[in-house]
């Protein structure tokens, strides 16, 4: 209504003081036509606004239902790729498996080949070799039959060192002490004797017999004194007192 009265009151002055009710109506006439094609371009707008915000919300819901399809793919993908990562992971475990075991089975036959006993340098080599790589049984298995077979050899003193020292590591202190006797009975005087004595006395230490360990250092010092053991031995002694 004010709208109308502006209109009126801009017109009013265009006619002067002459305005008839003629006039007047026409005049509202023109502003009605006037204010109905307003209403109409308002409601187009308003129609065109509508279209386009239902455009924008169509594709929103588009783009958000591709987002979500293409997330899904990629949810997929990652999927597979931890699938295949897993597989290729255990498939790399059990071939791993496989070469230790293969390794194993071809250390094991290695060992398991004794060399002809006819030759005491290579039996005595073999032996040495199977304590070298860890064969701890194999190594002990050579030793003794080397002893058995070669007991006056040069390399038996030796031998039996070595088989004694296994059986000492292996808690077979009494079947140690019989080794490093044998040393002293069956090759006193080789090198390895004065070894063997010391190694006996250090045994009957562990064992806690003190005044057998004594007996032995003093017996060392005695029969070896040029020796490193007897030296070694005399420190001893120092320490038992």
């Amino acid at each position: 209504m004010r709208k109308h009265c502006l209109i009126v009151a801009l017109l009013v002055p265009m006619w002067g003081g002459c305005a008839t009710k003629r006039d007047l109506q026409d005049l509202q006439a023109e502003i009605s036509r006037m204010q109905a094609a307003q209403d109409r371009l308002l409601q187009d707008i308003q129609q065109q606004n509508d279209v386009m915000m239902d455009s924008l919300t169509t594709q929103s819901v588009r783009q958000r239902g591709d987002f979500a399809t293409q997330l899904g793919a990629i949810e997929g993908q990652l999927f597979q790729i931890q699938e295949l990562t897993g597989q290729g992971q255990q498939r790399l475990a059990e071939l791993r498996e496989s070469m230790a075991q293969r390794e194993a089975a071809q250390r094991a036959l290695v060992d398991s080949v004794v060399p002809d006993a006819g030759d005491p340098d290579e039996l005595f080599e073999s032996a040495e070799a199977a304590l070298d790589r860890g064969s701890i049984s194999t190594a002990r298995a050579g030793f003794q039959e080397f002893t058995e077979v070669f007991p006056q050899h040069p390399s038996a003193p030796a031998a039996r060192l070595y088989l004694a020292a296994l059986l000492h590591d292996e808690g077979e202190l009494e079947a140690a002490l019989d080794e490093y006797s044998s040393v002293l009975e069956l090759h006193p005087d080789a090198p390895e004797a004065a070894t063997a004595l010391y190694r006996a006395a250090m045994v009957e230490v562990d064992r806690g017999n003190e005044d057998r360990a004594r007996s032995m250092l003093n017996q060392l010092t005695a029969a070896y004194p040029g020796s490193a053991e007897a030296e070694d031995a005399r420190d001893m002694l120092r320490v038992l007192r």
